[in-house]
């Protein structure tokens, strides 16, 4: 037996127990050491009498006819590799074998040493046959996730159909199937599925019966996976369907909404009986989980369209809606030279009823106004709530101002008629303004027309009607004043900023404080800043107005973070985003104050983005690439596209619009809120909730997972010196 001295234990005890057989040789074939394993391997029990054997005795006459070839590979390479055949030394069977043998110069200079490792032949092919099959698996688990990649991008932006049609295609391809569905039932009673999508032999059909009358039908009654081998055993559910169409295996898996509940089924079917892996049916449920996902995602996105259309209390087209609806009317009264009337109508003491009896008797009040309302009016006639007690309606094929006049009579008595709340009879009247257009009327002079008519109804008496009259433009004077003292007043610097503190909602720390403008006007006193900015943006001032805030703010935070890390943020207009020389602007403020570019944040209501995207993309890339953070305001208030957020992904947070806020913590707002949040992470950006007022919301809020907060509650705006003494003891 060859002895190893001066090896270290280490590798004798390798060596011993190393499951392949490995031999060193002299190199005339002398065997100088076989390690158990090589022992077992040949039938030797006695590895004493190792070293009367040569190399040549272990190999059948098969591997004698390869010793050339070994001896030659050893002399020229130093080494040989390939298949041999060793031969049992009890039983004479021949063994197919892989050998190694490498030829290695001693370092005590004695002669040279053959090492050789052996592994049976069904060993080497039953590992590389695992590896080969791990590959595969491998490689289709990374097919499957680049598809569920693909998927899910295309989720995001794809029309509801486009998915279907994708989800189908993607789950059919990856497993190898040509028949691939998705189908969802209307109303739980209906004897048939709907067809959505569909591939193969199931584009055939535009319905599948529901229950245990089908294999989907059947996923849909459970709400898990089902797997069908063979149809002709099934008996779990009918299978007349699947016959029917040449189909002999599927997999159905549940299309989940965000109650649990299934909404629909993704199947996939097979001309084949057929035995269906787990991991098939895992993938085929991760397609249903991105189906779900985007139904849920299309489903919140029109429960926020029709919330930015729609009140909420009366179901009545809201303002935004409103207008479209009057733009259309004054399109056909010109193509059809027509006329358009609208009716503006205001509830009379309506505060009286909210403050006597409360808001839920208030809120009675509107709705039971409404349904008279829509008693009294023509069919072709539009009713819109603007906001609060002022409702419209726009009636098309008004004849004349008497014809209007009329029906503002007709709606008058109508609602006039008290009803009853708390037991208390509340009566109801309401002052209606009138405008009738004219050929070039637009919808802004028309509702700025019915709104002075209705002012002047309303100081006339209860329950009256009067008709525009051009006297009426008499508010138009005081836009004119305030337009001046306005311009004045910049130059003069008499606006000041006041800034509301945002905090981190975790720690409670204020992290951000959003700069407010305040006009004290020198005779009129504080003037609103909702009236004064509506007067800078209609009169050409809201681009200085807003240079001015930039700069203050700014020149603010670049003092406070001498010993803060506070960021401000600052409102933007539509007029400055419009302006191609804004980024330019903002990168001079920057480098004058010192504040660094990650220090400031811009913030863009949702409705300049959605109506501005195209227009005003490049220059919100320029703040973006800039460092500036930019953050969509009044989320939820407007009607955001999600393609248009995918397509332009620069901003870094969402303000929830304060009017979800402010019903929380109700189960329909904390819903809502929970679903922007949601999106928020999916566009991996951070969440405000503004308008917190009090401790019972911002608890509903945190619940969310919503980042950060702001409001009254947490802090009313206040001076720059005043947020100084603020961050010094919030440190």
């Amino acid at each position: 037996m060859f002895d190893l001295p001066d090896d270290p234990v280490s590798l004798r005890s390798f060596l011993e127990r190393s499951p392949d057989f490995v031999a060193l040789s002299d190199v005339t074939g002398k065997i100088l050491y076989i390690n158990p394993a090589g022992s077992e391997l040949i039938g030797v029990e006695d590895v004493a009498d190792i070293g009367q054997v040569s190399a040549l005795d272990l190999l059948t006459s098969d591997g004698l006819d390869l010793t050339d070839d070994i001896a030659a590979g050893l002399l020229s390479e130093g080494k040989w590799e390939g298949y041999c055949e060793l031969r049992h030394q009890v039983t004479g069977a021949g063994m197919p074998v892989v050998v190694s043998s490498y030829v290695i110069s001693r370092a005590d200079g004695g002669p040279d040493v053959v090492a050789s490792t052996i592994r049976h032949r069904h060993t080497v092919e039953q590992r590389s046959a695992r590896m080969a099959a791990d590959a595969v698996i491998a490689g289709r688990h990374a097919l499957e996730q680049k598809a569920l990649a693909d998927l899910s991008r295309f989720a995001v932006v794809a029309e509801l159909p486009r998915l279907l049609t994708a989800a189908t295609d993607t789950a059919a391809t990856l497993i190898g199937v040509g028949n691939s569905a998705i189908a969802h039932l209307e109303h739980p009673t209906d004897p048939y599925l709907t067809m959505d999508a569909a591939s193969g032999a199931l584009g055939m059909r535009q319905d599948i019966p529901s229950g245990d009358g089908s294999l989907v039908g059947f996923v849909l009654t459970l709400s898990e996976p089902v797997v069908c081998s063979d149809s002709h055993a099934e008996k779990r559910f009918r299978t007349d369907t699947m016959i029917s169409l040449g189909l002999r295996s599927g997999v159905g898996v549940p299309i989940l909404t965000a109650a649990g509940r299934a909404w629909g089924v993704l199947s996939i079917h097979s001309v084949e009986a057929r035995l269906y892996r787990d991991e098939e049916v895992s993938f085929l449920s991760s397609v249903a989980g991105i189906v779900s996902a985007a139904i849920r995602r299309i489903d919140l996105e029109l429960q926020l369209r029709r919330r930015s259309t729609h009140d909420a209390l009366t179901g009545l087209p809201n303002r935004t809606l409103a207008y479209e609806v009057i733009e259309s009317a004054l399109d056909r009264a010109r193509q059809q030279s027509g006329t358009v009337a609208l009716l503006l109508l205001d509830i009379d003491d309506f505060k009286i009823i909210n403050d006597s009896l409360g808001h839920d008797a208030g809120d009675r009040a509107l709705v039971k106004f409404v349904e008279r309302l829509a008693s009294a009016i023509r069919d072709a006639d539009t009713i819109a709530r603007l906001g609060g007690d002022e409702f419209l309606i726009v009636c098309e094929g008004v004849d004349s101002v008497a014809h209007a006049e009329e029906l503002a009579r007709h709606i008058s008595s109508s609602i006039a008629v008290p009803f009853s709340a708390e037991d208390v009879p509340i009566p109801l009247s309401a002052s209606i303004g009138i405008a009738v257009s004219e050929p070039n009327s637009t919808r802004h002079e028309l509702i700025h027309r019915a709104d002075l008519a209705m002012y002047r109804a309303k100081d006339s008496g209860s329950g009256g009607h009067a008709v525009f009259d051009p006297t009426d433009l008499y508010d138009a004077d005081r836009i004119r004043s305030l337009s001046i003292d306005l311009r004045t007043a910049l130059r003069a610097d008499e606006l000041t900023l006041a800034y509301q503190p945002l905090v981190d909602i975790a720690t409670r720390k204020i992290v951000a404080v959003e700069a407010l403008a305040r006009w004290n006007h020198r005779e009129l006193g504080p003037i609103e800043p909702s009236e004064f900015v509506g007067v800078a943006e209609r009169t050409g001032l809201a681009t200085p107005l807003g240079a001015w805030a930039l700069r203050t703010a700014c020149t603010a935070a670049a003092r406070w973070r001498t010993f803060s890390d506070i960021v401000v943020r600052v409102n933007v207009s539509a007029l400055q985003l419009r302006d191609p020389d804004f980024p330019t602007q903002v990168a001079s403020v920057l480098a004058e104050t010192g504040l660094p570019a990650f220090a400031l944040g811009l913030e863009v209501t949702e409705t300049v983005w959605v109506a501005d995207t195209e227009r005003v993309a490049d220059t919100v890339s320029a703040l973006h690439a800039m460092g500036v953070a930019l953050l969509l305001d009044d989320m939820g208030k407007g009607h955001s596209s999600m393609s248009y957020l995918d397509r332009y992904p620069m901003f870094e947070c969402f303000k929830i619009d304060k009017s979800y806020i402010a019903r929380l913590p109700a189960p329909r707002a904390r819903a809502i809120v929970s679903a922007i949040v949601s999106l928020a992470r999916a566009f991996d950006v951070t969440v405000v909730g503004e308008g917190v007022e009090t401790e019972e919301q911002l608890e509903a809020l945190a619940a969310t997972g919503c980042d950060f907060a702001q409001g009254y509650l947490l802090g009313r705006p206040v001076g720059a010196g005043a947020i100084a003494d603020l961050l010094l003891g919030d440190r």
